[in-house]
């Protein structure tokens, strides 16, 4: 395609958004200004991700810790077979950009932590939730109330869906909602997802986001809307700000990170290594290859065999080691193969 087509395709983008009279051309330009962290390109973040990208958000920052299985396909849109096996955050910048090529899009492929999540989510204008547990979710709520960032917070399970935006000290924050220490309740391995309840509740989170960016309308600030799917039952209850909340009202206690963190799938872990190690994948590759059999190896990630197990190797030491059932068995993992790739190893604790 000439250099004249694309010009031309670039000028007629947006233009039915634009008009759109409650946005119009100023509009579509705070969106163009706009930088958007995605946490989690799952169900529902590669649903919000892509309308973000096509309504023209100019910056938008994916950020996820895990790589595409089978079983991820029949509800995260964004990919294709050719996907599978790749980190989803790499994927997902890649299939974003096809469809618009005219905005940023970094890929960020981290196991967002206590440790390291302000840094992650430090320099955008609104946070997108697109996780799949609680605790997570926490990690998020406590970063964007340091930072002073909107939260669009999404859940979506089997029939059923919520949907808010949390920005304290306009709002309460999730902890009010949902204190620290809850379960995060059932998980989709368990009690299964329809594809478009994801859809549905990762479209709803992108129009939240426009609307916070554009100023449109008025915002589930404060509010949350429940859906069942089974009957199309939507009601919006008022959330209760809580005046004690350790959270939003109080002095933030620091917290521990967990070294070892399960993925949805329960036998797969997460594990980060005590410090970042001082090997690239290119470095590490030629040591693998001489004790490993090699799945798979790109930019963000080394994928490989060890005995029954998957493991995916990523820049600075992160693992995650897929068919593993305990906490002592992927330590154990981890500790084996770092041995091999470096000589000064810290077993995680």
């Amino acid at each position: 395609m000439d250099e004249a087509a694309i010009e031309w395709i670039a000028s007629q983008y947006y233009s039915r958004q634009i008009a759109l009279k409650e946005l119009g051309t100023s509009g579509q330009e705070k969106l163009a200004k706009a930088r958007v962290a995605v946490v989690g390109v799952g169900g529902l973040g590669s649903v919000s991700s892509l309308y973000l990208a096509l309504a023209g958000i100019g910056y938008i920052r994916i950020i996820d810790q895990d790589t595409l299985e089978p079983h991820n396909l029949h509800r995260q849109i964004i990919y294709t077979l050719q996907n599978l096996c790749y980190p989803k955050a790499e994927a997902a910048v890649e299939q974003l950009h096809y469809h618009n090529p005219f905005i940023e899009i970094d890929a960020v492929s981290e196991n967002l932590n206590v440790e390291n999540a302000e840094q992650l989510l430090s320099g955008v204008d609104v946070v997108v939730d697109g996780l799949d547990n609680m605790a997570a979710r926490q990690i998020i709520n406590r970063a964007c109330i340091k930072l002073g960032i909107p939260y669009v917070f999404g859940a979506a399970i089997s029939l059923e869906g919520n949907l808010s935006v949390f920005q304290p000290p306009q709002t309460g924050c999730l902890a009010c909602l949902m204190p620290e220490g809850l379960s995060g309740g059932d998980t989709c391995d368990r009690r299964g997802i329809i594809g478009a309840t994801a859809g549905t509740i990762g479209s709803l989170q992108a129009l939240e986001t426009i609307k916070l960016i554009t100023g449109i309308g008025e915002s589930l600030k404060g509010k949350l809307l429940v859906c069942d799917f089974t009957d199309m039952n939507f009601t919006t209850l008022d959330i209760t700000e809580n005046p004690n909340c350790p959270i939003c009202h109080g002095e933030q206690k620091a917290v521990s990170s967990e070294r070892l963190v399960w993925l949805c799938s329960k036998d797969t872990a997460n594990i980060n290594p005590q410090t970042p190690l001082d090997l690239t994948l290119d470095k590490a590759f030629l040591i693998v290859q001489k004790h490993f059999e090699i799945r798979l190896k790109s930019q963000s990630v080394l994928m490989f065999s060890y005995k029954d197990f998957r493991i995916s190797l990523f820049s600075g030491g992160r693992m995650i080691i897929k068919g593993v059932k305990d906490k002592e068995t992927a330590l154990k993992i981890y500790h084996d193969i770092l041995q091999i790739l470096t000589s000064k190893t810290t077993q995680p604790s």
